[in-house]
């Protein structure tokens, strides 16, 4: 990390870290400031919280770690400010910095869909066992990462770091900030193809925590239902596989999956579960493989499955109004939203399908979006209605709509029949639960 030493010899990462130690923790947030923690001014495309360090300091900061030349001249605080080059690229040292000096055992979950998902069955699953830490909600980029290992404690026997991207080289990077000495990747999925290209981008991508791991010796676990992560496998030395093939270490069989997925394990154990969907089928299996490899006993890793309730729209159960909702609108792709059109028609009863654009596609979107109505018509799937600019331009014949809203308006003069099961699928600026708000 290059400091700027001209103006305080002092500033190392060593000195910081010390200070980190003697603070009440790390904010970048004014408005969420703890006194005695250290502020970090970062910048975005349209703030810069070099600007709010004296707010901070203000607030009762202890110290504000900051890059601006401008803010440390101007300041008669200059003895608060901890002037580097690089705000972002200190956060993230330091981050590296604590997670080597605590040495918790890391494991690292990255894949194209039901990252969060299985990082919530694993965090509950190992915390059976162990002091265990997890990533909070998504916080899984190259900010949400470092303020995730600096949340290790003495005490943390475990932690659990979920690793985003949505452009190459996002993988590498958070790797290397966080070394894991465990990774697990969910599947390889059609997500961000704006920034990857193609599916074969995204594997590269996603390749790079098993690439990780092989160098450095880790252990990944790996999903041998997925073609992609198969072939992976073949170059790792160190591997737990699972899936549904006897031939996987962990393996289990689908004996349910609505309203939530059941398993039949491979000692005959029964796993129940509150997620929906067959596709949940894989979250579980993760959380099973790794909960046998750290000895979690078979009874508290299928407790532990049984216990997590998803909510925050992501293969949410809901019961409201005469109706049964499958809420999984927090962001969705092309192989997610099959997953998810798929798994409905496993429910006998009528169903009732709100799907909204899937973002960031690029010059995808057309063909992605005309590929889900393809589906819709090969499933046989009428009741139906699509929002978004994508959507509606493809002349669907279904309702289409711009705007959620719109679709509500729709929705309160057309409602299905009282007991129906309304899937919302859609990415998260598409805010596809809009449309059903009155009935939620």
């Amino acid at each position: 990390m290059s400091f700027k030493r001209c103006l305080m010899p002092e500033n190392t990462l060593d000195n910081l870290y010390r200070h980190f130690l003697e603070s009440t923790g790390i904010c970048t947030d004014t408005r969420k400031l703890t006194e005695g923690c250290l502020f970090f001014a970062l910048k975005g495309p349209n703030f810069d919280a070099n600007q709010m360090a004296e707010t901070a300091l203000d607030q009762g900061a202890a110290l504000a770690v900051i890059d601006s030349d401008a803010v440390f001249s101007a300041s008669k605080r200059q003895s608060q400010l901890f002037l580097v080059s690089d705000v972002l690229a200190t956060l993230q040292d330091l981050s590296t910095l604590h997670r080597q000096t605590l040495n918790t055992p890391i494991l690292a979950i990255g894949g194209s869909n039901g990252k969060t998902t299985t990082k919530e069955l694993v965090l509950r699953v190992l915390a059976k066992k162990f002091n265990t830490i997890a990533t909070q909600g998504n916080l899984n980029n190259h900010i949400g990462v470092p303020l995730s290992l600096l949340q290790l404690k003495e005490d943390t026997e475990m932690a659990v770091i979920e690793l985003g991207t949505n452009q190459p080289g996002d993988i590498k990077e958070l790797v290397e900030i966080c070394e894991p000495d465990f990774g697990l990747i969910t599947n390889i999925g059609k997500e961000h193809l704006e920034g990857f290209g193609s599916l074969e981008g995204v594997a590269r991508e996603e390749s790079e925590l098993f690439f990780y791991l092989q160098k450095e010796h880790g252990l990944a676990f790996v999903n041998l239902d997925d073609p992609w992560l198969e072939q992976m496998a073949e170059r790792l030395d160190r591997v737990i596989s699972f899936g549904t093939k006897e031939e996987a270490g962990v393996y289990g069989k689908l004996v349910q999956s609505q309203p939530g997925v059941k398993l039949e394990m491979d000692n005959g154990f029964i796993s129940e579960s509150h997620l929906p969907g067959a596709f949940n089928q894989y979250n579980m299996l993760a959380a099973w493989a790794v909960g046998r490899h750290f000895e979690v006993a078979d009874y508290l890793i299928a407790e532990a499955i049984r216990e997590y309730v998803p909510g925050n729209n992501r293969s949410q159960w809901k019961e409201a109004s005469g109706y049964q909702f499958l809420l999984d609108c927090y962001n969705a792709n092309p192989s997610s939203m099959e997953l998810a059109i798929r798994s409905i028609t496993e429910h006998e009863g009528a169903k009732f399908l709100i799907l909204g654009d899937m973002l960031e596609l690029g010059s995808f979107a057309k063909a992605e979006h005309q590929a889900i109505l393809d589906l819709l018509a090969e499933l046989k799937l009428k009741d139906v209605i699509l929002i978004g600019p994508e959507f509606k331009a493809l002349n669907a014949p279904y309702p289409s709509f711009e705007k959620a809203e719109d679709a509500a308006s729709y929705l309160s003069e057309n409602a299905p029949a009282a007991g129906t099961l309304i899937l919302l699928k859609g990415s998260r600026g598409i805010a596809v639960e809009k449309a059903v708000a009155h009935w939620l």
